[in-house]
């Protein structure tokens, strides 16, 4: 892939089958987000393919919500652009936000009514109110406080267990990918190619076996070699 006259990527092959949460790691400008926007069919690759026939929702770190709409209208967007009716599809994104913690209250508000928490929950709905086969997520929890972050961590990863989906965190953050993750990728050099894929397991029972397996992840040689040559 290029981009600007700059190879991002090469020579990375990556396979996602069946259900689970994969994490991307790696430096800052490595080329993270834009191997998400490869597997999504934003951009296309100079080189090589993508072939991918599940239906894909996207979850950007900035909420990205129509700011005519209220929260509602905005999570049930991909419904009605479905051909689902007006009511059926506020219908089920209203629960869906009730599940992820919008009240009935905040659902009718828009965008600039709400928190930033608030307004991620709707984009988080949004994206799983069309029932994808595959999540890709681009840093969606980075900007909101730690309480909140690990909650929708939580019901995020509960909900790609529930579904059996397939999903793609992008993170600058070890402890969350380990924490969220069955597997971990890491990429590093220039242009970006895969330096590790490994494995979660057992994943973490609590904050500090998180801590210890992030520590244990950083600290093996690809992976430390990969930060410690680009930065973080």
């Amino acid at each position: 892939m290029r981009l600007g006259g700059k190879t991002i990527l090469q020579g990375l092959d990556l396979a996602v089958t069946g259900s689970g949460l994969i994490a991307i790691m790696g430096p800052t400008g490595i080329g993270k987000t834009t191997l998400l926007r490869v597997i999504a069919g934003l951009i296309c690759p100079n080189a090589g393919r993508r072939r991918c026939q599940a239906r894909i929702a996207t979850i950007f770190q900035d909420a990205r919500l129509l700011p005519w709409q209220s929260a509602l209208d905005n999570a049930a967007f991909g419904l009605r652009a479905g051909g689902m009716s007006a009511a059926l599809a506020r219908q089920h994104a209203s629960a869906l936000l009730e599940r992820l913690g919008l009240s009935p209250e905040d659902q009718v508000k828009r965008p600039h009514a709400l928190s930033g928490g608030m307004r991620q929950r709707a984009a988080i709905a949004r994206a799983l109110a069309v029932e994808p086969d595959l999540l890709l997520m681009d840093e969606p929890f980075s900007g909101l406080d730690i309480n909140l972050r690990a909650d929708l961590q939580n019901l995020v990863r509960g909900i790609v267990d529930q579904r059996k989906l397939a999903a793609i965190l992008v993170t600058h953050d070890p402890v969350e990918a380990v924490t969220l993750s069955d597997r971990v990728i890491v990429l590093g050099g220039r242009p970006a190619k895969k330096l590790a894929d490994l494995p979660v397991s057992p994943r973490p029972r609590d904050s500090a076996d998180a801590y210890a397996i992030a520590a244990d992840l950083m600290r093996r040689p690809e992976v430390a070699a990969a930060y410690n040559r680009f930065g973080t």
